[in-house]
């Protein structure tokens, strides 16, 4: 198949262009800007303020939902914009003098004093539910508890009653999405996300008025015109279930974007803190590609298609140094500047150059020529051949998989030649292997394409259409592993073990959402106790074992095993000293003779496997460890086929010590 003028790709090189290439229209700009905005737009009407039938009140549940989203954005994108609105409120905020609207705060990166505005909305609401104990609550006296509120507010000194108040129902939700797409477009200009997240559970606002109904359905358009989507949470009444058929159902419109997909239109409402807090965090995160390629079939034949990895690891923010003397906080600038160990002067980006080592010669190369060295070609995904999903074992997945989706704004008809290659392959259990390019001074590798077809359960979506894009390794990165099975433990034994390990058995499985990762959780919340002033930095560790519930459920039985192995005899295993093959990562420089190399040559002299275990035991039951070299220690980890974790000296104690207590 030849290609069409259609399907001409945004990615060929054009010489006449070469001189435009790095100016940026506005639209482009906002397209690969990664920031978000976030506006949340919340109900005050009088059924928001009345308790549900779990006794939470939906206008603290959204406020609970916002100051969430604040905490969330300034540990992970501290550059993110997030602002609140309160429409159907008695007195108004906001530029456009429009009534019953309060912008309660404008459209700006979060911070701390914008937190306990929030924090202090959260404390005194939950105090006020502890009194009414699920009841339905005269108006009146929730002003009257929402009051104090605003008044021990930090930042400002709001009075609910006499400046917000509520409305009675009185509002234009047209107005409403008029002063949402002015905040967008006043502070919100160079966001490539643009998100609005409307709470409320009024399904059927303006009924009865034609006139407001039809405005605000075309003012939700012009915000969608403007690339701003929105994002409802309805919220049940206690007597009446929300329903979207009577008015959101016009105004939300999913678009046929990879981009900009969400979650299907007849979602589960409810008005539990916990269900929408779970709504709010899966929409919270924007689904940003992680690259932009060309896929080629065939020779003429081009389609476009967008990666996202689903797995990524969560590290801590990057410290920064400060300087604290002066009256504000500053940001320390660090500078670099190399100087000439012969001359003492000053040297420039041109004075440099690289090496590598080959062969005991230093191999000179210029900052360009290295950049060319790790330029394999342009970005891309090259079809070379199909096989057999049974020819692609599962050892073979080096690496966590990325998912492959159709880009139709590169090139037009790209969804249909996907979705034809994806269905045709699915039927013939036929897996493609590419070269794949991720991005430029990226290293090229051979990667297999896995179908997977649409799954849609009675919830909705539950896998998308796409290939999983599995890295496969070279032939340097397969060797034998030495596998030992020297030593089979008898039949008691094993089944002495069999009867605790079914009692401790998980029966609901393994699902990393429940677990938190405690490092980064302490982190997380030492930082907000610090910020926000706070005392209480506990966390709910849940990797830890409930030991009673273990001594409770499996004790009699781990008791039984303990007894019965002390019993048996074990043999003498010889573990098998592992042999580097491999070159040294880093060669002597000094002359022979030395006293250094001398050290160095004696430390690296093989060492009998037998010993060298019986030795780190002896300095494990004696509590000496922490005398024992660093090399030793690797050597150690290496010849009982552990892998060292890191270089530092406590860490491969801690690997030792856990080796020898299990």
């Amino acid at each position: 198949m030849s290609s069409s003028s259609s399907w001409k790709s945004r990615y060929d090189d054009n010489e006449d262009e070469d001189a435009d290439e790095n100016i940026l229209t506005d639209a482009q700009e906002t397209q690969w800007s990664s920031r978000d905005s976030i506006l949340f737009v919340i109900d005050c009407s009088p059924a928001m303020l009345k308790h549900s039938e779990d006794g939470e009140i939906p206008f603290y549940t959204a406020i609970k939902c916002a100051m969430t989203v604040h905490l969330n954005k300034i540990i992970s994108s501290e550059s993110d914009l997030v602002g609140i609105v309160l429409y159907g409120t008695e007195k108004s905020k906001n530029s456009n003098n429009f009534e019953n609207i309060y912008v309660l705060q404008d459209l700006d990166t979060p911070d701390v004093h914008k937190i306990q505005q929030l924090e202090a909305i959260d404390d005194s609401t939950e105090e006020s539910g502890s009194v009414v104990n699920g009841e339905t609550v005269n108006i009146d006296h929730l002003i009257e508890q929402l009051t104090h509120i605003f008044r021990f507010q930090t930042v400002e000194s709001v009075n609910f009653d006499e400046e917000i108040g509520t409305s009675n129902g009185k509002y234009t939700l047209g107005e409403v999405f008029w002063t949402a797409t002015n905040l967008f477009g006043t502070n919100a200009q160079r966001v490539g996300s643009k998100r609005m997240f409307l709470f409320t559970n009024e399904d059927d606002p303006h009924v009865g008025d034609v006139s407001l109904r039809s405005a605000s359905k075309v003012r939700a358009k012009d915000l969608q015109a403007f690339g701003i989507k929105i994002e409802l949470f309805d919220i049940d009444k206690p007597d009446e279930k929300f329903d979207r058929k009577n008015f959101y159902k016009d105004i939300l419109i999913d678009e046929m974007d990879d981009e900009n997909e969400g979650d299907a239109p007849q979602e589960n409402t409810s008005a539990k803190l916990d269900e929408l807090l779970q709504r709010v965090q899966r929409k919270e995160v924007k689904k940003r590609s992680l690259f932009n390629i060309p896929f080629i079939i065939a020779p003429g034949l081009e389609i476009g298609v967008k990666g996202y990895n689903l797995v990524m690891t969560q590290t801590k923010g990057i410290h920064r140094n400060v300087y604290t003397l002066g009256e504000s906080v500053r940001e320390v600038q660090t500078v670099t500047s190399w100087v000439c160990a012969d001359t003492t002067q000053y040297l420039t980006p041109a004075d440099l150059k690289y090496y590598w080592e080959f062969g005991g010669v230093k191999v000179i190369f210029t900052k360009e020529e290295v950049a060319k060295m790790k330029t394999m070609g342009p970005p891309g995904l090259a079809l070379i051949g199909f096989k057999p999903t049974s020819a692609i074992p599962m050892h073979h997945n080096i690496n966590h998989a990325m998912f492959l989706y159709p880009d139709e704004k590169s090139y037009e008809g790209s969804t249909r030649a996907f979705s034809s290659l994806l269905k045709a392959m699915h039927e013939m259990e036929k897996v493609a292997i590419c070269s794949f390019t991720q991005r430029n001074n990226y290293s090229t590798r051979l990667v297999a394409l896995f179908p997977q077809v649409e799954t849609v359960g009675p919830n909705g979506q539950e896998r998308p259409p796409g290939f999983q894009l599995v890295p496969l390794p070279w032939a340097d990165d397969l060797r034998p592993l030495p596998i030992q099975s020297d030593y089979l433990p008898p039949d008691e034994l094993m089944d002495a073990a069999k009867p605790f390990i079914k009692k401790l058995s998980m029966k609901k499985g393994f699902h990393p959402d429940n677990y938190e990762n405690p490092t980064l959780q302490k982190h997380y919340k030492v930082l907000q106790a610090t910020a926000l002033n706070q005392r209480d930095m506990d966390i709910d560790d849940k990797t830890l074992p409930k030991t009673e519930q273990m001594h409770a459920r499996a004790g009699s039985l781990i008791k039984h095993f303990k007894e019965i192995a002390a019993v048996i005899e074990a043999p003498e295993v010889t573990p098998t000293p592992t042999v580097s093959t491999g070159p040294s990562k880093r060669n002597s420089q000094s002359q022979p003779g030395s006293g250094s190399q001398a050290k160095r040559a004696k430390s690296s002299q093989p060492t009998d496997g037998a010993s060298l275990l019986e030795d780190m035991r002896s300095k494990y039951d004696a509590d000496q460890l922490n005398k024992v070299t660093v090399a030793t220690l690797k050597e150690f980890l290496a010849s009982v086929n552990v892998r060292p974790n890191g270089t530092r000296k406590a860490d491969l104690v801690s690997q030792v010590e856990t080796y020898f207590a299990l």
